[in-house]
């Protein structure tokens, strides 16, 4: 699936809206711990984007979470997951690149 992109505005609309109601953190989250835990899988549907999507957080490279894909459904974020975890299982240095959601790379 193409990265769909968010506003800004309409992000923080949707996490205030999720706060509102009471709800913390992602709505569904299946996570994946690899390499002494300096590797995390983690795909989820975030309450701002209401978007399937894959993050990955290496403390030895990047430091921060990497959003590398989004899913239209549950059954994708799953197939996608292991996909991740597989190839980071294999190589944990694998190149990843953000799939800049909110456009704020320039």
């Amino acid at each position: 699936m193409e990265p769909k992109r968010t506003a800004p505005i309409t992000g923080v609309l949707n996490f205030l809206e999720v706060l509102a109601s009471g709800h913390r953190g992602p709505l569904d989250q299946i996570t994946t711990k690899l390499h002494d835990d300096t590797v995390i899988v983690d795909s989820s549907l975030p309450p701002d984007t209401m978007l399937w999507e894959t993050g990955i957080k290496r403390t030895n490279i990047e430091g921060k979470w990497v959003i590398v894909e989004q899913y239209e459904d549950k059954e994708h974020a799953e197939l996608g997951h292991q996909k991740w975890v597989n190839i980071l299982t294999e190589y944990p240095d694998y190149p990843i690149k953000d799939i800049d959601n909110w456009s704020l790379e320039t």
